[in-house]
């Protein structure tokens, strides 16, 4: 059947696109889009439309997504990605994320292992264990890397958004639970507890507006275009062209640290970054076949509950050896399952102030190691 709009009718689509993704990123503000996430509300609309056969599942516009956005938003988001800084502020976290980072790994060596996930096996690993180290961005680009079936992708952050939600609701349940409490003290807990703050959301407001800067935002678009340039060359002159977005990755941390403090005043290029990351979010959905997605959703729900379940008993069990302190363990969870966003948030909303930016800083590092590890992780398993 052929759709409304035509595959050449390039304005059109980058409109649509455009569209949905705007739309995805107000609904990350409601209450519901705050639920189920922008990225899977860009997937599922543009799942419906392309399924419906308003938009085509293939077109020129995609391709430009998928070989010139992704790689550009690889730099956007990691300019800020200072290693001194996150080690210096991270504290006992930065032990709690490696356990979790570990977690994450024996989950998918044992997804692996137990379930018939196919040829695909090694890919799926490497996809799950990046968006479970770092976020939904580490998992498009590794994905990206890999070259991941569409269909296959978008079953996985299908089955990665349902349990991952639910993990989310564990991990907001956690300090209610007494006999965790008890198994792994926590005096941040303890003195959130006693100090009632009546204006305590209004001091840990973490979701502030972006001022737009021309000048900043034509600097990040150029470095990001320089930095994915010498990536590239350097893949190709190894031979390695389909790894180049490792050494954009690398480039982009060793520049970011070494000119941290002029690059933590750019105004725009994080927002910009994910905006092309939201993009190839809808490019994706739209080349999903969505009755090849149902036959595989399923046992991708099973590999990530398991990666899950390795996770959260390898950081607890590892958490109450070193003595760690639970509301950090939990922090670090969030920020390596679910990211820097849901885990200032989780902390601001229980009053642990003295992990808010430590949170940020963890989500931020695994955004850097995530996509050398999914990678790694691939490749020794194929």
């Amino acid at each position: 059947m052929t759709p409304i709009i035509d595959a050449n009718w390039t304005f059109a689509i980058w409109g649509i696109m455009l569209a949905i993704a705007s739309f995805a990123i107000w609904m990350e503000r409601t209450k519901l889009g705050a639920t189920v996430s922008g990225v899977m509300v860009a997937i599922v609309v543009s799942i419906l439309l392309s399924n419906f056969y308003v938009i085509p599942k293939s077109a020129p516009a995609y391709d430009v997504v998928w070989s010139y956005l992704l790689p550009m938003a690889v730099p956007l988001l990691l300019l800020k990605a200072d290693i001194r800084q996150i080690i210096a502020e991270t504290g006992g976290m930065l032990g709690a994320f490696f356990l979790g980072t570990l977690g994450t790994v024996v989950g998918v060596l044992i997804g692996v292992w137990l379930l018939p996930l196919g040829e695909a096996a090694n890919q799926l690993a490497g996809i799950f264990s990046a968006t479970y180290i770092g976020g939904s961005m580490n998992m498009a680009a590794v994905a990206g890397v890999l070259e991941v079936d569409p269909t296959l992708y978008s079953a996985s952050v299908a089955a990665d958004n349902v349990v991952g939600v639910l993990y989310l609701g564990v991990l907001a349940f956690m300090p209610a639970y007494q006999l965790l409490r008890r198994f792994i003290p926590s005096k941040i807990m303890q003195q959130a507890e006693q100090h009632d703050e009546q204006h305590h959301q209004g001091n840990c407001e973490v979701d502030e507006k972006t001022s737009f800067e021309l000048l900043h935002i034509c600097f990040a678009l150029s470095l990001s275009l320089i930095i994915c340039a010498l990536g590239y060359f350097i893949a190709e002159s190894l031979g390695i062209k389909s790894y180049a977005i490792l050494f954009i990755t690398a480039i982009t941390v060793l520049i970011a640290n070494l000119f941290a403090k002029p690059l933590q005043s750019l105004q725009g290029d994080y927002d910009l970054g994910m905006l092309f990351m939201y993009l190839f979010f809808v490019a994706i959905g739209a080349s999903a076949d969505v009755a090849l997605m149902i036959d595989q959703a399923l046992i991708l729900a099973l590999f990530t509950a398991i990666i899950i379940f390795f996770h959260m008993t390898i950081i607890l069990l590892g958490g109450k050896l070193f003595k760690l302190d639970l509301a950090e363990i939990i922090i670090a969870s969030n920020a390596c399952a679910m990211g820097p966003a849901t885990a200032v948030a989780m902390a601001a909303s229980n009053r642990w102030k003295s992990l808010m930016a430590p949170s940020v800083m963890l989500g931020v590092f695994g955004y850097v190691i995530a996509n050398f590890i999914g990678v790694s992780l691939a490749s020794i398993l194929a």
